[in-house]
This record gives structure tokens, sequence and C-alpha cells, in this order.
């Protein structure tokens, strides 16, 4: 697995060993960013949640996506996952690229996040699938601050899974990639 553009493209990434992760596809992140590179399409201003803000990537894992997201020129980013191993990783990542002024790693919840400083301007939920997670991850990310009206949240799930049913989200767009489906929106509550 590698960083598929920007200032770091071409860097590998490790990632926790073990079936729990299931890292984004190189292809799969590739037409995610291209399409998140044009976000302020769903924006009234020129407001661009990739660049103009902070990214939370919740169930990280490797931190593949908020690395990428760091990559392509968002400022700062946090990293959320419960595993010890993830965690660890995550921090080795972030000291290879030489970008820990820019990042953190927190062992966290998305269930159950920690209280947010601000709103993030982009989440990135990539949660175990078939457990159906992003609806309660996104209620309780709102709660606890991390996502307002103006947060882009970008979710990954199984095709199979069912479509994010909550009140208050509004899907902007949703793409299939083979055995994933991609599904961005935002949420007011």
């Amino acid at each position: 697995m590698r960083i598929v553009g920007g200032t770091h493209r071409g860097r590998v990434l490790s990632a926790p060993e073990g079936r729990d992760t299931r890292p984004t596809l190189d292809r799969v992140r590739e037409a995610l960013f291209s399409i998140l590179s044009h976000a302020s399409r769903w924006y009234e201003d020129d407001f661009n949640p990739l660049y103009d803000g902070i990214i939370l990537d919740a169930f990280a894992g490797s931190g593949a996506l908020g690395l990428e997201a760091i990559s392509r020129g968002a400022d700062q980013a946090v990293f959320f996952d419960n595993d010890r191993k993830a965690i660890a990783i995550i921090e080795q990542n972030i000291e290879a690229l030489r970008i820990s002024d820019q990042a953190r790693a927190q062992r966290a919840d998305a269930t159950k996040p920690p209280r947010a400083s601000q709103p993030a301007s982009m989440v990135f939920l990539d949660p175990p699938y078939g457990k159906d997670l992003i609806a309660p991850s996104i209620t309780a990310l709102a709660k606890a601050g991390w996502i307002d009206g103006n947060t882009l949240i970008v979710a990954e799930r199984d095709p199979r899974d069912p479509e994010i049913s909550l009140d208050g989200f509004d899907l902007c767009d949703s793409r299939k990639y083979g055995r994933c489906q991609i599904d961005i929106g935002r949420f007011s509550a």
C-alpha cells in the first residue's frame, strides 16, 4: 500500500497485520481523491473541505485515507482507531512521512468519541463491513462536535450493506468500486 498522489506520492505505508484491517485499495483512493479535489461544488462559497480544515480519519486502520489527504494538501489530520496495533502503525506512518506537526493518532472509538475542540471539515468513516456502524458513528461524532452541517462525510461500506439511513444525512455522491461502496454526504442534526 502506498500514497497515490500529492507531495508524498509513491511512499509506502505500513498496515496492521491480520484480517481486522481492510485498507482502501490504491485505485479506490485515487478515484475518491479525484472526486474530493472538486468537493467545493457541494458548497455555496469556495470552501473545499479537503484543503480548508481538519480531517478526521475514524476507523483509521493504517491511516491511509487521512495520510493521503495530507499528501494532497490538507493541513491537519486526526486519526481514531480503538486497536492499539493500528494506532502504533499510524504513528509509524506519520513518523515515516515526517508529518508529526500535521497529524495525531488517538485511541478512540468513533461510536463513543472524545469531544472535539472544533468540527472537522471532512470525516472519513471506513468501519468493518457488515456491522452497521456508519449511522451510529455519524450521530456520535456530531454530538461530540466533530461533525457540523459543513462537514463532508466520506463513508466506505460493502455495497450489500444497507444505505446510510439517517435523518438529516444529505447524500451528495455515491460510487461503487467492486466490493466497495463510497457514499459522500453532509449531516445536519
